[in-house]
């Protein structure tokens, strides 16, 4: 440490500005970067029944106070899922009366988020169930090797990832390799 201490004294005066300016160019960047990645948000789309709605809640619980709505087919910006839970910024018209609260949570199980139809592959050894959500009523069974079309993806209520897949339905994402 003493060592470095004497190197930097040896530098002229304005190589250390120079030098020091730079780390602090050095610094914001850093920080900048963390402030975007924070800031990245994904589009989803609230997939209960039709004329339903999901409750906002003012903490990531189920049990929290419920300070708005979110109604089928509204789409909402949010991260990735804590503890199964959205974190979103609330728009006024979904608050309940009386409440003002900006940030609010959603249940994770009952957002799909969009993404591009790409095709996957089924690589589980034996049939997979297709359900009408996930984790839900079975539909039918998918053999290993078939195709798919996924149109996005949804969060179970146990936090496993399931692909909404073209004709109605949900199977569970890690029986899937993208093609």
């Amino acid at each position: 440490m003493n060592r470095l201490k004497e190197l930097f004294e040896e530098i002229r005066p304005e190589l250390k500005a120079l030098i020091v300016a730079e780390l602090i160019v050095i610094a914001i960047l850093l920080i900048l970067n963390a402030v975007i990645e924070d800031a990245k948000a994904d589009t989803y789309e609230c997939a209960v029944h039709k004329g339903e709605w999901v409750w906002i809640r003012s903490e990531p619980s189920k049990t929290a106070h419920q300070v708005g709505r979110v109604r089928y087919g509204y789409e909402i910006e949010a991260g990735e899922p804590e503890n199964g839970f959205l974190r979103i910024d609330v728009k006024p018209g979904w608050l309940l009366e009386g409440e003002n609260a900006t940030v609010g949570y959603v249940d994770a199980s009952y957002f799909d988020r969009p993404t591009p139809e790409t095709m996957y592959r089924v690589i589980c050894e034996g049939p997979l169930a297709k359900r009408e959500t996930p984790a839900g009523r079975l539909m039918c069974w998918i053999k290993p090797g078939v195709k798919i079309s996924v149109l996005g993806w949804r969060y179970a209520p146990d936090g496993s990832l399931w692909a909404k897949v073209f004709k109605g339905g949900y199977v569970k994402a890690a029986f899937l390799a993208e093609l």
